[in-house]
């Protein structure tokens, strides 16, 4: 009977450690990834942006958290992707809460380049505002918003 009292203090210490160990290995940085869809007529489209907020410390000791972002843009034609080399001119972009980008090329358009990722340090959005997308090509305009998908953030 004794060595099931040790045995259970033994694996609950060593639970206990375990918990603590974990604990302090967390560096307070929190993460949240928002996921915005849409589409128009001829074209969809996905953003993600994953936000990353640290902890810091301003000179006057006051606690605040750092944000950051990283998105990736990614759009898709809804047609016959054979259409996409008869395209001579085209432009596309996203213009999302303090950033934006967009693109222009000649010639036949890749599937591989209709995707654009970068950071930003300025405001984020953390889904407060729908993604605005335009694009052009060869005389035609679609814009359209992409939406926060469901129970975001994740």
């Amino acid at each position: 009977m004794r060595g099931n009292a040790a045995l259970r203090i033994l694996l609950l210490s060593g639970f206990i450690a375990v918990l603590m160990l974990l604990t302090g290995c967390n560096s307070g940085t929190l993460h949240q990834t928002y996921t915005f869809s849409g589409e128009g007529e001829h074209w969809s489209a996905i953003y993600s942006e994953t936000v990353t907020e640290k902890p810091a410390q301003a000179k006057g000791g006051n606690a605040y958290y750092k944000a950051s972002s990283e998105y990736n843009f990614q759009l898709a034609y809804k047609g016959d992707a054979k259409d996409l080399k008869k395209i001579k001119q085209f432009t596309y972009g996203f213009e999302a809460l303090g950033h934006g980008s967009s693109q222009s090329m000649e010639g036949p358009v890749r599937i591989k380049s209709l995707h654009m990722y970068g950071s930003s340090d300025g405001s984020l959005n953390r889904g407060q505002a729908p993604i605005k997308v335009s694009v052009e090509w060869d005389g035609h305009q679609e814009q359209f918003e992409l939406q926060l998908d469901g129970d975001e953030p994740e």
